[in-house]
């Protein structure tokens, strides 16, 4: 390896929603070179664990030519080719895709599920084929400041993070999409706590202890959370948000449509209708996702005949077919009556929305969600943001697009997004979190 060439990463250890700026130098005038970016640990927030096993190998790349200093500096290289296209520093990072899968075997009790609070990217600069340089970095979802603690009760299983000097600060439970387990959840979490919030994250279905689908989950579990944050030192009372993203989402609207204790709702990608449950093998259960104190609510029933024609959508390739069929439901369905009253919400709402999510009509579902507010006169703040090159996993930033084909063709336009989405998560967080009650 030779030591002419050096690769400087600043910071050299970063947050999982920070930028860094990384220069490579000591390089020939004009010399091509291949800089690589590895990872065996990585946990993707964007990516199934039942597709993606958590020792996977990620690899992204670009090739790039240095400047007649002999440096290479990615805040202003574009790419001759590689895993991205435009101009962006943190290109190398949203576009890692797995070289290498390696399947276990999925937990099924939350004990045996790792907090994965930081991950190890190397990367490398190769000349003809040659290492000639590496440098490790590590990326922290969040770091040893904060303590977390798993919560085992009866209609609750959680795991909770929050600093470790324990002062009151507002609190966010956070929910995943409709994995419905806490791996995504928690992530998101430890990022909330790096920003100075107490975080639950909430499995409500997959794990013991819980739902064994997605159907009939009881919005008890979320009201336990609530009970349960209010007795920590470490929260502030009546700061209590909640997060959600896809069903999740779904779930916190309609969650806090019953629960005057959430005063604040960040929305991302969500509907604004309940819809039937799922059987654990993916079938229509003929049941609401969702039941509160023994009742389901009314929800949009899967038709067979859209179901059947969907499926043929899928076969022959069609990508927005998902999307289609919740189009379909909405007009053929009970809309009405399974529309969720957002008007009785008792705090500010942000909502995130994609043009291209091909999962179900997020943009649809927020227009919907905005109007019912407007005609209600709803008097707190309410907020619609939308991409056009995006797609359903609007996430955390920097985080890998995976697997491309679920997603828009643009991954700069998609990458782009989920840093927008992101800023506007927080700020919109902590301008909730910073006003008088």
């Amino acid at each position: 390896m030779e030591s002419n060439c050096t690769i400087s990463i600043i910071p050299e250890v970063s947050k999982a929603d920070e930028s860094v700026k990384i220069k490579i130098s000591g390089l020939f005038k004009n010399e091509r070179v291949i800089i690589r970016a590895l990872s065996s640990d990585y946990y993707c927030i964007n990516t199934s664990i039942f597709d993606v096993g958590n020792k996977a190998n990620w690899e992204s790349y670009a090739v790039f030519v240095a400047d007649e200093n002999g440096t290479i500096d990615l805040e202003n290289a574009k790419p001759i080719e590689g895993t991205y296209k435009e101009i962006d520093k943190m290109g190398l990072f949203y576009s890692m895709g797995v070289k290498e899968n390696y399947k276990g075997k999925i937990p099924t009790r939350l004990s045996d599920i790792g907090e994965n609070r930081n991950y190890t990217i190397t990367f490398q600069v190769e000349r003809s084929g040659r290492v000639i340089s590496s440098k490790e970095h590590k990326r922290i979802y969040c770091d040893e400041i904060i303590s977390s603690v798993d919560v085992v009760e009866d209609k609750l299983l959680a795991r909770y993070f929050t600093s470790k000097e324990n002062t009151p600060k507002p609190a966010i439970i956070v929910l995943s999409g409709s994995d419905g387990r806490i791996e995504k959840a928690q992530a998101i979490a430890e990022i909330f706590s790096m920003h100075g919030y107490s975080a639950l994250a909430v499995c409500y279905f997959g794990l013991e202890g819980t739902n064994r689908s997605l159907s009939c989950v009881e919005l008890e579990c979320v009201e336990k959370a609530i009970d349960w944050l209010k007795k920590q030192p470490s929260v502030i009372k009546n700061k209590i948000g909640i997060y959600g993203r896809s069903k999740g989402g779904e779930m916190v609207l309609l969650a806090a449509s019953i629960f005057k204790d959430i005063s604040c709702v960040i929305a991302n990608t969500p509907s604004c209708y309940v819809y039937e449950g799922l059987k654990t093998n993916k079938f229509t259960s003929k049941h609401s996702s969702w039941m509160y104190k023994g009742r389901e609510i009314p929800y949009i029933k899967f038709s067979f005949s859209i179901l059947i024609r969907t499926l043929v959508k899928m076969m022959i390739g069609n990508k927005g077919s998902m999307a289609w069929m919740y189009r379909k439901l909405i007009e053929e369905g009970n809309a009405y009556e399974a529309m969720i009253p957002v008007e009785k919400i008792n705090g500010p709402i942000l909502m995130a929305s994609s043009l291209k999510d091909k999962i179900w009509p997020s943009k649809t579902h927020c227009e919907i969600i905005v109007e019912l507010l407007r005609k209600a006169h709803f008097k707190h703040e309410y907020k619609h943001i939308t991409y056009e090159k995006s797609g359903h996993m609007l996430t955390v930033p920097y985080q890998s697009i995976y697997p491309s084909n679920k997603y828009p063709e643009d991954i700069d336009g998609f990458g782009k997004a989920n840093i927008n989405c992101w800023n506007e998560t927080i700020n919109f967080i902590n301008k909730w979190a910073n006003q008088k009650i």
